[in-house]
């Protein structure tokens, strides 16, 4: 089934609640639609677009183990990855800890901090276990998750309002 094809209302100009209610007819009528080549038509108006899957199907993929993937790769990556993060709370705290902490961290916390911004797919859990307010579950209750704390805390009062210099 076609869920949404387009939002024609944005494009009304007037003020008028008819022009508003034609734009939004416009944009729910179908004039053409072909299930066979997956096109619906809107006038002179042409949207490809893919059938509605049932979303109870979806899996996410696991993390790909990197092997053989160098020290000095790895940190690069890392340090790339911790600034791209969701929301911008997590990039602030993810990319200072790993500037300040990460090159003296060994490499199974390094490892344990690779899995753990590639692994949890939400922000927001990801955040409270950081600032301490949830207990994160036992595969990322480890030695990085409590440096995290730890750094969260920010006892020294460091300003961390931007993320460091790559």
């Amino acid at each position: 089934m076609l869920r949404s094809l387009c939002r024609l209302a944005p494009l009304c100009r007037g003020p008028t609640q008819a022009a508003t209610q034609a734009a939004t007819q416009a944009a729910t009528q179908v004039r053409a639609f072909s299930e066979d080549n997956k096109r619906s038509g809107f006038g002179d108006i042409m949207i490809e677009y893919e059938p509605y899957k049932d979303d109870t199907e979806f899996t996410v993929p696991s993390y790909p183990a990197r092997v053989n993937e160098s020290d000095e790769t790895l940190r690069a990556r890392l340090t790339w990855q911790s600034r791209k993060r969701g929301i911008a709370e997590n990039c602030l705290i993810l990319s200072t800890f790993f500037a300040e902490q990460g090159p003296a961290l060994p490499r199974n916390v390094v490892d344990q901090f690779d899995i753990l911004i590639n692994t949890v797919d939400s922000d927001w859990d990801l955040y409270y276990w950081m600032t301490g307010k949830e207990q994160p579950p036992p595969p990322y209750d480890n030695e990085v998750m409590e440096l995290l704390k730890e750094f969260t805390q920010n006892k020294e009062m460091k300003d961390r309002t931007q993320q460091p210099d790559l």
